[in-house]
């Protein structure tokens, strides 16, 4: 209820950049929520991060675990301006102290594995600074653009949909000391040792998101960044004795972003507030870092966060890096209209071909029937010139025979 009413909150306070490029590249780090713009058509941007942490949950004796997590996020601007696909993903190597908190004994090992792989879509719905009232330049005023206005209230505003993807079933909802909790009981041959009970706990292989990116510029320098998305729990196996049976691990994320550019501008700063929460795990996690220009295509930053409870506690130190791949082709206003132009000019122009082979074939149509016609005259009268022919040799036949039985006749009256 908290999440809602904090996002409830923000869109009431700030109701949708443009999906436009930028010419230097547009990070969402050292943050791990999303911007509300794509990063422009035919742009390949890579972000990655390494970072250490240790968590240590207080109702399981202190239990400890130490790691290392290498994340990555791929994204690329696909078709125009507005739609973005990306790819994330992270591989963990970890350390666990797990100090039995049913049983006096302690056990230490490490294991290296893939965390959740999420692919999915950004499409820009609404963007306010295509609003020249709104955004324009004033040149009467320099104090008028410099101050915080009630349209800068209204963010732009993406929508996200994707999937994520488990391959390793010991990365559950988040929370990395599920293997910690499993139940133990005694070994049947032996009552002085106790063992983990082989049980199938929820995996969730598959977990499809929808959710929204907001975002806020403010006096030229603040940048607030709000996501929420709902992820499902797609599959879920037969369900410990230990969690209750009517348990949701459906999950509910929200991130509250804001960036300050300083009077440097290859330097800015951020702090980020995360809450999730589903029925095995919630948490609520404070960052906050700086980020480095180095280049218009490279982008260098640090963090460190962690949470306030202790069940379990976190604390992390990441270093990241951005890099992009620019084969955007800009398209002026000017080049565009152009462009308008010659695309319904070649429209015309294909449709009056169109016309013109339309009429070409009917014409040749035409010219076909007509001379069927003649040909169809031509041979009827050649018909009848043979029916004549044919007459006529039957007449001269006639009268060859009359002409001879009339000299018959004459010959035998003269003897």
């Amino acid at each position: 209820m908290l999440i809602i009413r904090c996002f409830l909150f923000f869109i009431l306070i700030s109701f949708n950049l443009t999906a436009q490029y930028t010419e230097t590249i547009n990070s969402n780090r050292p943050g791990t929520s999303h911007g509300a713009f794509a990063i422009g058509w035919n742009v390949l941007q890579v972000e990655t991060g390494v970072s250490s942490y240790s968590m240590e949950h207080k109702n399981l004796n202190n239990s400890k675990i130490d790691g290392l997590n290498f994340n990555y996020l791929f994204r690329y601007g696909l078709l125009n301006d507005k739609l973005e696909v990306f790819l994330e993903g992270s591989i963990l190597s970890r350390n666990i102290f797990d100090n039995n908190y049913q049983n006096n004994y302690s056990t230490e090992f490490s294991e290296t594995l893939i965390g959740e792989q999420t692919i999915g879509f950004k499409y820009l719905v609404f963007d306010p600074f295509k609003n020249k009232k709104w955004h324009g330049e004033n040149f009467y005023s320099w104090k008028a653009g410099r101050v915080i206005k009630l349209t800068d209230f209204i963010p732009a505003l993406s929508v996200m949909l994707g999937s994520g993807f488990n391959f390793d079933d010991k990365i559950n909802y988040n929370d990395q000391f599920f293997e910690i909790k499993k139940p133990v009981i005694p070994d049947p041959f032996n009552q002085n040792i106790t063992r983990i009970r082989n049980f199938n706990h929820p995996i969730q292989n598959i977990s499809p998101f929808v959710g929204i990116a907001t975002q806020n510029h403010f006096k030229g320098r603040w940048v607030v960044v709000n996501n929420i998305y709902y992820e499902l729990a797609f599959k879920k196996a037969a369900f410990p004795d230990f969690l209750p049976k009517s348990t949701n691990y459906n999950t509910l994320n929200y991130l509250f972003t804001i960036t300050h550019n300083l009077r440097n501008p290859n330097w800015s700063v951020f702090g980020e507030f995360q809450t999730f929460k589903n029925g095995a795990y919630s948490d609520e996690l404070f960052k906050f870092g700086a980020a480095h220009l180095i280049s218009k295509d490279i982008q260098a930053d640090l963090n460190i966060g962690g949470s306030l409870k202790n069940t379990p506690s976190l604390f992390y130190f990441n270093l990241g890096f951005s890099k992009r791949f620019d084969w955007h082709i800009d398209i002026t206003d000017v080049e565009l209209k152009q462009m308008k132009e010659f695309k319904k000019n070649q429209k015309t122009q294909r449709k009056a071909e169109k016309d013109s082979e339309k009429e070409a074939r009917k014409s040749e149509r035409k010219g076909k029937t007509i001379l069927d016609f003649f040909k169809k005259g031509e041979a009827s009268e050649k018909k009848k010139v043979r029916k004549e022919l044919k007459d006529l040799k039957k007449e001269s036949k006639k009268l060859d025979k009359e002409t001879k039985r009339q000299n018959r006749a004459d010959r035998k009256k003269n003897k």
